[in-house]
């Protein structure tokens, strides 16, 4: 695969990124001005509840079995197995652990109204879909096809989009309830469609099917499992703040609270897609070049991602940081800047989970090297260092500072996690430097 694929295949992707983030950042506009700062909040928690949930279920494989479709790059039947097993094996983990997201939230303080656990299985069927979509899309990864994801994601989107603008528009839902569903069913349209989509373009590749070999299925699963725990400590250090500010904040503020936080977190959230992006476009090729233990190729292709993550989102968090109150006031509602909780508001989480967002592009590039070279155990210890740093922190600091509390231990988590994956990797970073 020529590194010219990579930038091609990149572009495609930030082009679809770009009017994802575009949508996004409408949709946040109308859902801030819909639906109310605690409504909004109770949105923010619930699908942040079922996407740690989703990481459990996705078990570590969308990059795994791009590394491992990558490393078959010749063999067209293999590629076809794999595809065919990894997808029945994410829909079958789909619905067994993401069901137990309703039992789980039943039990759970702040989860288990009646709007909540509605909400909660609207968003479970949901993230069944995107685990369907996402693995067809690792098959496209790896043959760098994703170009037609501007196409999918774009229209699932703009359905979802076109559902909650015309309820927004003509007022509709006379009560908070009724709006809330509205907004979770609109979600889930433009995610079958979006799936749909990506089914049909995967189709025309390689025919695109269900299939179970227990012997395939027990050596993915061994190898992709510690990423996949991996994965999942990284979301809980990253999720779980959401899910104790529900737990540890009175009742009659938690929504408020977690809304003021979630609102910032999710213009991080949507920023750190775009180095996501250029990782997992760069992955199949520092796979093979390690498999070939081509040290220049590997040096040039490190060099390079290092260089653009960096620069570009250093920039990136020192306007985020400079310009909070104006970014925030663009993308929702007056109501949400002039709102407060313990004196605090979603500007000072802005410019705090600013420099998250730098911080997290720059460390994922050593997790990726990790990877790439097939040493994703690695990641358990230092995940879980993290995690349990997290939560003690949270545990600690919430009760007195709430959540900006919870974004000071955010990002305290990403810069320890940062300095952890260097150090994993420093004996391959001076073989490459």
């Amino acid at each position: 695969m020529p590194t010219k694929k990579i930038y091609t295949n990149t572009i495609a992707q930030i082009v679809s990124k770009v009017l994802t983030a575009l949508i996004s950042i409408v949709m946040i506009k109308i859902l801030t001005n819909y639906l109310d700062v605690a409504w909004y909040g109770l949105y923010s928690k619930i699908y942040n509840y079922l996407s740690i949930f989703a990481v459990m279920a996705d078990l570590g494989l969308y990059t795994i079995t791009v590394r491992e479709l990558s490393a078959h790059e010749w063999d067209k039947k293999m590629q076809e197995k794999i595809a065919a097993n990894v997808l029945s094996l994410r829909t079958f983990s789909g619905l067994l652990i993401i069901g137990l997201a309703l039992s789980v939230g039943y039990f759970l303080d702040g989860y288990n109204s009646r709007e909540a656990l509605i909400g909660v299985f609207i968003v479970w069927v949901f993230t069944l879909l995107w685990l369907i979509n996402s693995s067809l899309m690792s098959y496209l990864q790896a043959i760098l096809k994703t170009e037609f994801s501007i196409i999918a994601n774009t229209t699932g989107k703009i359905v979802t989009l076109a559902i909650i603008s015309y309820a927004w528009w003509t007022t509709y839902g006379e009560s908070h309830i009724d709006r809330f569903i509205l907004v979770m069913v609109a979600g889930l349209i433009g995610n079958l469609i979006m799936t749909l989509l990506t089914w049909w373009y995967a189709s025309r590749w390689q025919r695109v099917r269900f299939e179970w070999d227990t012997t395939y299925i027990q050596h993915i699963l061994k190898i992709s499992i510690p990423y996949g725990v991996a994965l999942f400590l990284g979301v809980i250090f990253f999720k779980v703040d959401v899910i104790l500010l529900s737990i540890l904040e009175p009742h009659d503020i938690a929504d408020t609270a977690i809304a003021l936080y979630s609102l910032p977190m999710k213009i991080i959230e949507v920023g750190m897609m775009y180095g996501t992006v250029f990782l997992n476009s760069l992955l199949p090729v520092l796979t093979i070049a390690y498999e070939r233990q081509d040290t220049a190729r590997v040096k040039k292709l490190i060099k390079h991602a290092f260089i653009l993550l960096f620069g570009g989102w250093i920039i990136a968090s020192l306007v985020l940081f400079f310009w909070a109150e104006d970014i925030l006031m663009l993308i929702s509602s007056r109501e949400f800047i002039e709102t407060t909780a313990y004196g605090y508001g979603s500007i000072d989480a802005m410019r705090v989970v600013a420099w998250v967002f730098f911080v997290y592009t720059v460390s994922a590039l050593f997790t990726y090297i990790l990877i790439a070279q097939n040493k994703q155990r690695k990641m358990l210890t230092i995940n879980a260092v993290v995690a349990v740093f997290n939560i003690i922190g949270n545990i600690i600091i919430i009760p007195y500072y709430s959540f900006i509390g919870s974004a000071y231990v955010t990002l305290a988590s990403q810069i320890l996690l940062f300095l952890l994956v260097v150090y994993a990797t420093r004996e391959n970073f001076v073989k490459t430097r």
